[in-house]
């Protein structure tokens, strides 16, 4: 009688634990966990970490003297049909408007950006296909990762193993822009090639905060 008891109590008290694990596990069938009502998922691109209080500055880095500043701050975090929808404050590698643009991380990590040069479309590739030789087309520019392995040095640090990226019209337009993994971009700038200007202007990470 007590054996069979305490037999009974060990069935009951595998049983309680079997279904405590199955209604309180959190962890994907790859064995990561990925905490309950997190609106980024998989949209997300590491190479630009866009999530909500996530803030750039940026400050000019000659030819003049007059030092120019951009801040890039994300917010307005919201899940959308294929992936999530951020609002940054400015988006200035381009166009160097200090104005705010809003900016979609698809599932696969692509990053779409509108009204550039008046182009939409992906403008940054998946964090997948930040690999020398890849190409792709926004508008009537052309992109392509040129290196995986540029060392950078900006007021914010060092930064090593930086992937760069190129975008060029192939007759006006040419930029470059710098990118580190889990930091964002770190060093960006602009050429005009007709008329050509003496010297590019690039600019440079000062500072960044990422939650």
């Amino acid at each position: 009688m007590y054996s069979t008891k305490i037999l009974l109590q060990l069935v009951l008290i595998a049983v309680l634990i079997t279904a405590f694990s199955c209604n309180s596990s959190t962890e994907k069938k790859d064995g990561t966990s990925k905490k309950s009502g997190d609106p980024t998922g998989d949209s997300f691109n590491p190479y630009y970490p866009l999530k909500e209080g996530n803030k750039w500055i940026y400050v000019s880095d000659g030819p003049t003297d007059e030092t120019e500043m951009f801040i890039v701050e994300a917010s307005g975090e919201k899940k959308v049909e294929n992936g999530i929808q951020l609002k940054v404050s400015s988006f200035p590698y381009f166009t160097k408007e200090s104005r705010e643009k809003t900016l979609i991380i698809k599932h696969n990590g692509e990053v779409i950006a509108g009204d550039i040069f008046g182009a939409s479309g992906m403008v940054f590739p998946a964090a997948d296909n930040f690999k020398s030789g890849y190409t792709w087309t926004f508008g009537n520019f052309g992109g392509n990762v040129a290196s995986e392995n540029e060392t950078i040095e900006t007021g914010a640090g060092s930064f090593k193993n930086c992937i760069k990226l190129n975008m060029t019209d192939g007759f006006t337009f040419a930029f470059e822009l710098w990118f580190k993994k889990d930091v964002g971009i770190i060093k960006w700038g602009a050429n005009r090639t007709n008329p050509p200007i003496l010297k590019a202007i690039y600019y440079e990470l000062k500072e960044y905060k990422l939650n």
